[in-house]
């Protein structure tokens, strides 16, 4: 799907706005807390309970990552003013 600069611009917005929000950070904080905790009790020998906790970990990560980038994106579709 192409977006429109306004659609970009606003999804910018809304990102910066989830980021910026302290409820939203705790969430993030609290689930990843989560996963390590999960992480650190299991066994050296659960290769595949590692990974999959490895991958939501990863996945709180992308979500954080994808919100950067809508930001970065609204950044540069901004008209420069002089």
């Amino acid at each position: 799907m192409t977006k429109t600069t306004q659609q970009i611009v606003d999804d910018g917005h809304f990102a910066k706005r989830l980021l910026d929000d302290v409820d939203f950070q705790r969430f993030l904080g609290e689930i990843e807390g989560d996963y390590w905790e999960m992480f650190n009790s299991s066994s050296d020998g659960d290769i595949g309970g590692r990974e999959a906790i490895f991958m939501k970990m990863r996945g709180t990560q992308m979500v954080k990552q994808k919100l950067r980038a809508w930001i970065d994106n609204a950044t540069l579709s901004k008209p420069l003013t002089k």
